[in-house]
């Protein structure tokens, strides 16, 4: 019964808004991405790369969406290029290209999302600042990209240009890579790291490279990593979070400017549940959705109000609805670091919040102008709420044993209707297009029980169910 509730208060909000949320968001150097709850993906700001994946290389100075597709699960957002894994499993790349970081077997820049290779295991992606990390619903591990510091961990300096993998273990759970190293987690929730440690930011107390991945300490309770530039982020199984690296801006969050050969724990709590490395800057969010950050601000990427940087892991305003927090990844030229915006989410967002930079509108507000606060209006969701009548549609037979007939009493010559499945627990199965006066679904591979059918037409919406028996 309480599903059932739950379920009806989902598709109420639907039905009278036609309205989706945004679930993700990430941020490159200039430019930013978001994937929204009906798994479509926007991105807007600086596209010289093509890195907007909209098949130009125009600026967009508000939120576009990335093709067509909606069916989108997860990205990775790196310096200028791009990594994207579908609900099938698929892997995906676009933007800058020249060291092979797309993994397409080649250096050319890419406008639009390509697929790479034809595997359909593909389970979480990490994007540096030219090179990529992949990890496998088989707990292997790969990279490909730039590789002249040893960031892809294959023993060489060689740059890849198609996804290799890394050793031969079966045993990775999680992974990160920042500006030239990686964080990785095993099966038995010891830490390893690899790549460049100019800063310690491997975390092995030298400033070694590593062509391999080594273990960082003999504590087997790490959950989480986020590798920012030069400097590392971890969350241990109790709780606490600890960093390590470089610390010229604070980004270690420990109270100082000095370099953190080891880890080190960044306070006493012990309720943090996410947290995110930048350029020179970081995030977390604790249990209680407080939003936190430390390090570099003379942009106001941490969003605290002013542009004085933070030694200490300090709190964001005084909500507790935060869901996620992105912090631009960063990129060098001549030894100056570039990447300083931030994009946040809160719960049930309809809307992005950003700060920091943007003079390149990588804060999506079609305004150009910096931010030192998050202001939360980027891809509002809100202003094309329905006031007008829904859209009528029957569905024959029903119960049926799999195979549906969906008949579009509204549809009108030219119209579009998007056509989305969903379970009895309101997650999304698939979603597809429609241009006739019927479609015909075939879901007699679903497990027998109640579905619900969503039609959209120009923003009108209408929910039914269906049973499968």
């Amino acid at each position: 019964m309480k599903t059932s509730l739950i379920l009806f208060s989902v598709l109420f909000f639907q039905l009278v808004y036609c309205q989706y949320t945004w679930d993700k968001v990430d941020c490159g150097t200039e430019y930013s991405l978001a994937l929204r709850s009906d798994h479509t993906l926007w991105s807007w700001g600086n596209n010289l790369n093509g890195q907007l994946g909209i098949g130009s290389t125009s600026t967009q100075t508000t939120p576009i969406q990335i093709g067509t597709s909606s069916d989108w699960k997860s990205i990775a957002v790196g310096a200028f290029h791009v990594l994207a894994i579908k609900m099938d499993g698929t892997l995906w790349s676009w933007g800058y290209n020249v060291v092979g970081q797309l993994g397409n077997g080649n250096t050319i820049q890419q406008n639009a999302p390509i697929q790479i290779g034809n595997e359909t295991n593909w389970k979480e992606v990490s994007a540096g600042m030219a090179s990529s990390l992949a990890l496998k619903n088989d707990s292997t591990i790969w990279s490909w990209g730039y590789n002249s510091l040893g960031q892809l961990g294959l023993g060489n300096t060689i740059d890849q240009s198609s996804p290799t993998q890394i050793g031969t273990l079966h045993e990775w759970i999680s992974i990160s890579t920042g500006g030239a190293h990686s964080l990785l987690i095993k099966s038995d929730s010891t830490l390893w790291a690899f790549g460049y440690n100019g800063s310690s930011q491997l975390g092995d107390n030298s400033t070694a490279t590593s062509l391999i991945p080594i273990q960082i300490g003999n504590d087997s309770d790490w959950t989480h990593v986020s590798a920012g530039f030069e400097f590392s982020l971890g969350r241990k199984s109790n709780g606490t979070i600890w960093s390590w690296g470089f610390n010229g801006n604070g980004q270690l969050g420990n109270g100082s400017t000095l370099t953190g050969g080891i880890p080190a724990q960044i306070g006493t709590a012990q309720n943090w549940k996410r947290i995110e490395a930048g350029s020179g800057f970081a995030f977390a969010i604790n249990n209680n959705n407080e939003l936190f950050g430390w390090g570099y601000n003379s942009q106001g990427q941490l969003g605290n109000g002013s542009t004085v940087q933070q030694l200490t892991c300090t709190q964001i305003g005084i909500e507790n609805n935060w869901k996620d927090i992105s912090a631009a990844c960063g990129a060098v030229n001549g030894g100056t670091v570039y990447g300083s915006h931030s994009l946040a989410l809160k719960m049930n967002a309809n809307s992005i919040c950003a700060t920091g930079s943007n003079y390149i509108s990588q804060l999506g507000n079609d305004l150009g102008n910096q931010s030192v606060e998050f202001s939360c209006v980027t891809g509002d969701l809100t202003v094309g709420i329905i006031t007008n009548s829904i859209t009528n549609f029957v569905i024959f037979p029903n119960p049926s044993s799999g195979k549906f007939s969906v008949q579009l009493n509204d549809f009108n010559e030219g119209n579009v209707a998007k056509i989305t499945l969903l379970n009895s627990a309101g997650q999304i199965i698939f979603t597809k297009f429609e241009n006739n006066l019927i479609s015909t679904l075939d879901l007699s591979q679903l497990e027998k029980g109640i579905y619900f059918i969503e039609v959209c037409i120009e923003n009108h919406i209408s929910t039914e169910r269906i049973i499968i028996e």
